[in-house]
């Protein structure tokens, strides 16, 4: 059976279950929302929770109850891009995935993953609410029929581990086994660094890391610790080296299908989840370091010498890969994007100064 007919039996297998046609005037509107993260906050954890739950507090209080929140987590109808077809065909309103499974839908989605784009957090965030943001978002509504309703950041920027060697250079990475996911671009850049990349999935990481197949990984501080990798990944180099998106979507049939304050309701709701996500990832992010410090984690944070040397080696090979999908138009208005918005930034801070 081709791929294209197992996704439409899947999807109309969902439809049978989930997919209840109310009659006018029957009930609230049930916004169904699928998610792969846990169902209850935790600390340190994942912030998509609270995003969730701030979300669904905010659009149910505001419409009186006329608007319903359904939750579901833990992947519980299926895996990231399933999810994202599900939205597409309807038989769920909304999701949240993140980019590296958004790349196939939409190429473009890739220059969100720049290694080393962001200065911090708070310059992507201003770029993904500006312009290009804007843009991304309306040709992945032309592409998928879905749209993004706010871009909350997924756990903040990845990591780089290793099970006993602190890695300060690209230099201390040569022939080291390192884990990347199946990603083009990350695989491009720490091959280019000097490592010998290992593709295990990432619930065989933990084993494979005990057993030598894997020296070190790289992901989300929040990520590694919730998987407990740092009992078995004892140095981390704080890299930054590239920012993941959580982006909240809604089929946009639905969406259009709502009233004017309906739609306000849920805009103003997904904001209020996004801004709660992305507070909690920086809270998150500090207590999983202290947390893994007093258990004997080394922490290494590179001079700015040294970020210059695995910038220019490992952001060339990420725009090799990513220019044989995406054209050097939107390669450039991204680079653009960020000065513009750091130039903003410094603008507002000496204002402030005087």
């Amino acid at each position: 059976m081709k791929r294209n007919q197992w996704i439409f039996l899947f999807v109309t297998v969902w439809a049978s279950i989930l997919m209840v046609a109310p009659a006018a005037g029957a009930g609230p509107k049930v916004i169904k929302l699928g998610h792969f993260a846990p169902a209850s906050i935790t600390f340190p954890g994942e912030g998509l929770v609270p995003n969730v739950l701030v979300m669904k507090g905010y659009i149910e209080g505001a419409s009186g109850g006329s608007l319903q929140v359904e939750i579901h987590p833990n992947a519980a109808l299926g895996s990231v891009r399933p999810m994202i077809e599900l939205t597409q065909a309807g038989v769920i309103q909304m999701t949240i995935p993140y980019t590296s499974i958004m790349v196939p839908f939409m190429a473009e989605m890739g220059v969100t993953q720049i290694p080393f784009l962001f200065k911090d957090n708070l310059a992507a965030l201003r770029v993904m609410n500006g312009p290009l943001g804007d843009e991304l978002a309306d040709l992945w509504l032309k592409k998928t029929g879905t749209r993004v309703l706010s871009w909350p950041e997924g756990a903040g920027f990845r990591q780089l581990y290793t099970k006993n060697k602190l890695i300060k250079s690209p230099a201390d990475l040569k022939g080291l086994k390192i884990r990347v996911p199946e990603n083009p671009g990350l695989l491009a850049l720490f091959s280019a660094l000097g490592a010998k990349t290992v593709t295990v999935t990432w619930t065989e990481l933990y084993t494979a890391l005990q057993t030598g197949v894997a020296d070190g990984a790289e992901t989300e501080l929040a990520s590694a610790d919730a998987t407990k990798l740092f009992e078995v990944m004892r140095t981390a180099t704080i890299l930054n080296h590239a920012w993941n998106l959580q982006p909240v979507l809604i089929n946009e049939k639905f969406f259009q299908s709502l009233t004017p304050q309906e739609k306000m309701i849920v805009i103003r709701g997904v904001e209020m989840g996004t801004l709660a996500q992305n507070g909690f990832n920086r809270a998150v992010e500090d207590a999983v370091v202290q947390k893994n410090k007093k258990a004997g984690v080394e922490f290494y944070y590179p001079n700015d010498a040294e970020m210059d040397q695995f910038r220019k080696i490992g952001q060339k090979a990420y725009l090799d890969t990513l220019s044989k999908s995406v054209s050097k138009e939107w390669i450039d208005k991204t680079f653009k994007a960020v000065a513009k918005a750091e130039e903003d930034t410094a603008k507002r801070y000496q204002a402030k100064m005087k």
